[in-house]
């Protein structure tokens, strides 16, 4: 149709994934449009190991009693699948989801070739890893995300105190979302007395969402006192308990940019929530 390729991309974009892949089987043209965004997602987790190697049937079948001290090999050899097929050129993948839960050694997957060499990621779930594991060797396992990463989602982290989480956060300089959740654990420790936080190299920007789940009391403290201020356009908070005066000096720090401000605090008693 003549129209420029940053137009035709944004046209597309408005596309479900079933949408996209019947347009890629109509012409050369469609095909080129539909395709970065078919393959623009990769997750590395048991259940998508059991939902990615039923489709190729040439790799070993894994089982649960040996993926958690194997988990490295069956990922490897699924990407390198993927590698053969060309879906991890170009640039494809944009955002990576990483479920590390009853895994022996986290590290070695994230320490994977095919993984280390995605450079265009710009939104990064982790879902159960030991800050204490990887923030030794932090560049061998995310180096690759820290130029392009805009989103990071923590669910189920481990951490010996909330200093070694913003650390860990810190790490990311680009960030705009973020979002923390430990509905599924215990409240992130305070650090010890006189300790201090960490300081980031430059101002995280911090102007998209926040969204922050479970025991998030002692982040929501130290975000505020980071330099260079906060900009969330938009807050979710879901709690167990009443929102308290760490919340409201969260959002008095973002009330120059704030738009959106959702709370869900529930109690669980007899009477219901």
């Amino acid at each position: 149709m003549g129209l420029p390729r940053e137009l035709i991309n944004e046209i597309m974009r408005y596309n479900d994934l079933q949408t996209l892949k019947k347009c890629s089987l109509t012409s050369r043209d469609f095909y080129s449009a539909a395709r970065p965004l078919i393959h623009d997602r990769i997750m590395l987790g048991w259940s998508s190991t059991m939902h990615n190697f039923d489709r190729c049937l040439e790799v070993p079948y894994p089982d649960w009693d040996t993926y958690p001290q194997q988990a490295d090999v069956f990922h490897a050899r699924y990407l390198s699948a993927a590698e053969e097929r060309g879906l991890l050129r170009y640039g494809y993948i944009r955002e990576v989801t990483l479920e590390l839960s009853q895994l022996a050694h986290p590290e070695n997957v994230l320490q994977l070739r095919q993984l280390r060499a995605l450079e265009t990621v710009h939104t990064l779930t982790i879902e159960t890893l030991a800050l204490s594991q990887v923030l030794p060797i932090f560049d061998s396992c995310f180096s690759q995300f820290v130029p392009t990463l805009r989103s990071l989602t923590l669910r189920r982290i481990s951490c010996k105190d909330v200093h070694q989480l913003l650390e860990f956060i810190c790490r990311f300089p680009h960030l705009d979302d973020l979002t923390f959740a430990e509905s599924y654990g215990p409240s992130v420790a305070n650090p010890p007395p006189g300790s201090e936080g960490p300081r980031p190299q430059q101002p995280l920007p911090f102007r998209g969402h926040l969204e922050l789940e479970g025991g998030i009391d002692n982040l929501m403290r130290c975000l505020v006192v980071l330099p260079g201020g906060l900009r969330f356009r938009s807050i979710a908070v879901v709690g167990s308990q009443t929102p308290g005066d760490d919340l409201a000096r969260l959002l008095v720090a973002c009330s120059p940019t704030l738009e959106v401000l959702t709370i869900q605090c529930f109690e669980i008693r007899e009477s219901g929530t």
